[in-house]
């Protein structure tokens, strides 16, 4: 099993220089297709406006300026995308918002790299792009910090497993990254019982076998409410540079009042983090 095609929105912001790099490196190694998303949003006068011909037309230009900025990078990216050796590669412009585009174009791929929110981009109702990406697009999303992958990516792999539909989809979407770590361990973190042969870390360490990976399992006590901490302080006693772990596996307005493990490891993870919903 291996990742065919890969999605990456152009942005040429510097916070997004490591998810650039991160979709080109995995495309070289993997032999995967690469396809870089510029999205350009439509032309919208408001109604007030459009009587009158002077801001109309100096919206107009803005956006016709915006478009071939657009064409401008995506060319850009094909030629980064060609120097780097990928026989597979294109820079596709749509006219359409951006959080739309990528989720309608990330349905006929297999993986999706994006940029990890900075600080300030964790809403408080929770509507940041990132999060909304996750849940939009149906297909595993990694996400990058700044500096892109380390050297050696991945190496060593935290799974984060709580026997939940969206932990399996993580599970399952990661194997091509888990096949080629040199150490995979499956990590539940809840209440002291929870780690029985059902939910418990073992049961997806057994599946990962049957798929030529081999995994340890541990279990950590922990409360709801600390769960996303106790995977991110597990990832760093291990060494990861890489969580893997399903998104939202409550409704997300429990997570913005109660808290919870998927909102913590986006604002505090400091390593790439495979998320699926």
């Amino acid at each position: 099993m291996t990742y065919g095609s890969i999605l990456v929105p152009i942005d040429e912001h510097p916070e997004a220089a490591g998810s650039l790099q991160a979709a080109i490196r995995l495309s070289v190694e993997l032999g995967a297709h690469l396809e870089g998303l510029a999205a350009v949003a439509p032309l919208a006068l408001p109604q007030r406006l459009r009587p009158r011909q002077s801001a109309s037309s100096l919206m107009k230009k803005e956006w016709e300026r915006d478009r071939t900025e657009a064409r401008n990078a995506a060319a850009r990216f094909e030629e980064r995308a060609r120097q780097a050796g990928i026989v597979s590669a294109q820079g596709l412009v749509v006219d359409s918002e951006a959080h739309a585009a990528l989720a309608i174009r990330a349905r006929t791929s297999d993986l999706v790299v994006l940029p990890l929110p900075g600080e300030d981009d964790i809403g408080i109702l929770g509507g940041h792009r990132v999060e909304a990406s996750i849940l939009a697009v149906g297909r595993p999303v990694l996400l990058v910090t700044a500096k892109g992958l380390p050297d050696g990516f991945p190496g060593k792999v935290l799974v984060a497993w709580n026997g939940s539909r969206e932990a399996a989809r993580a599970l399952s979407d990661s194997v091509p990254l888990l096949a080629r770590a040199k150490a995979v361990e499956v990590f539940s973190a809840g209440p002291r019982g929870d780690e029985g042969p059902i939910h418990g870390a073992k049961a997806a360490v057994q599946y990962l076998a049957r798929r030529g990976v081999t995994a340890q399992a541990r279990h950590a006590s922990a409360s709801d409410e600390s769960v996303g901490h106790a995977i991110l302080a597990q990832a760093g006693k291990l060494g990861a540079d890489l969580v893997v772990m399903g998104a939202y596996g409550r409704p997300r307005f429990a997570e913005l009042v109660l808290g919870g493990a998927t909102r913590a490891v986006l604002r505090d993870a400091r390593i790439p983090v495979l998320m699926s919903h």
